[in-house]
């Protein structure tokens, strides 16, 4: 990826007249540039092929080919993001593709995939997505644990508080992920008190479960076939997954994903669908039940969660596909506020540090976080006293559909160094919260 230059582009106030005058009020009260909707039907449609890495070069070349052929306009590879492919227009659909229907490519934005990317999983990792529907980035993760060579199998555990959404992910992942489904658990568990560890160590070899006195076939109740949710048992997983043996496991995870639930305002193409959902469905999504204070408190304690869960030396990443500063900017710096410079230090993305600072056509341009200006800025949203907080931030980065091709989003990749002190639920909250801001205005 890389950075946009400071001020390259001119943010407009100025929002496309369909958009309904709650959603543009909420765009105002979240200092979120209006202009960004006037792109949403220009930005391409992104794939990812999937087990890129076991594929020769031979065959992604024959992919590419095939899905340009099928699609019938430009398609390119995204360089600097392994494994992603542009189609140029977005009214594709995948159903077109022959590439998707044969299982060897699923749709997801470049953007979601550099936020699981920025975890840069290895073979024999644990790792938890905390909120994990509707599956794409699950399936991503499994792919990057390449158990098939491994000699440690990793796994990869996926939360989310809504089964409907779980049965989505589920659906997915018994689609396209193939031997690697055996590597995947799902809980329906609320993320923000999820405290389920990682699997036992040896989860997958019989003769370490019977070193434990535990039968291969003590399985906890297998709840995927009863329809039924069993607190602190997996919803979905397979049958080694499931044993008792497996579950007792008491090991922290390697990497943590926690891709926040948020207002989704970052998703172009999602809020353009509303045209045809209808408007009023958009604001129950964004705009209803003071959704500009509740989300970016459920945040900072998704965050906090995950946190808590991660092995010291692990790396968790914190994204949203909002544009809102409230539920990036803040929310982190609310973290960074609780957890000093020798418990947590940001890290760069993985993907940006090869990158130059300009657009070559093939890399991502990503745009800088959101900071006051000046002294002036930094009173009136009262954080003269978080300047070390910004400071810190540093490596999290934006990217802005106006200049990064994307939909919306903000990532921010956190090294744990030492466990902190425990915290109470009143402690854990954002930097701010819009309505704190509006009254010292």
């Amino acid at each position: 990826m890389a950075d946009a230059e400071a001020g390259a582009t001119t943010l407009s106030t100025a929002a496309p007249p369909q958009l309904p005058p709650s959603f543009c009020a909420f765009l105002r009260d979240n200092h979120i540039d209006a202009s960004v909707y006037s792109t949403s039907r220009k930005l391409p449609r992104y794939v990812r092929i999937i087990r890129y890495r076991q594929r020769s070069q031979e065959l992604i070349d024959s992919l590419v080919q095939q899905i340009q052929a099928d699609s019938r306009c430009k398609v390119a590879r995204v360089d600097s993001v392994p494994g992603f492919i542009e189609i140029a227009d977005q009214a594709v659909r995948l159903s077109q593709i022959s590439a998707y229907t044969n299982g060897d490519i699923v749709g997801m934005d470049v953007s979601s995939g550099i936020a699981a990317l920025a975890l840069s999983v290895e073979p024999g990792d644990n790792v938890l997505d905390l909120c994990c529907a509707p599956g794409a980035k699950l399936l991503l993760l499994s792919d990057l644990l390449d158990n098939h060579s491994a000699a440690r199998r990793g796994t990869v555990t996926g939360v989310d508080i809504s089964p409907h959404r779980a049965a989505t992910c589920r659906s997915l992942v018994k689609k396209h992920a193939g031997s690697d489904k055996g590597f995947i658990r799902i809980f329906v568990d609320d993320g923000t008190t999820f405290d389920c560890k990682a699997p036992q160590h040896g989860w997958h070899d019989p003769q370490a479960i019977q070193a434990a006195s535990i039968s291969s076939d003590t399985a906890l109740p297998k709840s995927k076939r009863q329809r039924c949710i069993v607190p602190g048992q997996p919803w979905f997983a397979p049958r080694l997954l499931s044993t008792v043996y497996a579950c007792s496991g008491t090991q922290l995870y390697d990497r943590v994903l926690v891709d926040a639930e948020c207002t989704h305002d970052g998703s172009l193409v999602h809020v353009q669908k509303y045209e045809q959902w209808g408007w009023e469905q958009l604001d129950a999504q964004v705009v209803d039940g003071n959704k500009s204070v509740t989300v970016p408190i459920l945040q900072s304690r998704l965050l906090e969660n995950g946190w808590r869960l991660l092995k010291p030396g692990g790396v968790l990443v914190y994204s949203t596909c909002s544009l809102s500063r409230f539920q990036n900017e803040f929310v982190l710096g609310g973290f960074l506020a609780r957890h000093a410079e020798d418990e947590a230090v940001l890290e760069p993305i993985p993907l940006m540090a090869s990158n130059s600072t300009e657009s070559d056509g093939g890399s991502i341009v990503t745009s800088p976080i959101w900071t006051p200006v000046d002294d002036e800025e930094w009173d009136r949203a009262g954080l003269s006293q978080r300047r070390s907080v910004f400071s810190r931030m540093r490596h999290a980065v934006r990217l802005n559909p106006l200049v990064s091709n994307t939909s919306g989003m903000f990532i921010a990749r956190i090294k744990k160094l030492q466990h902190g002190a425990r915290l109470e639920e009143s402690e854990i909250v954002p930097l701010a919260l819009p309505s704190s801001i509006q009254q010292q205005a």
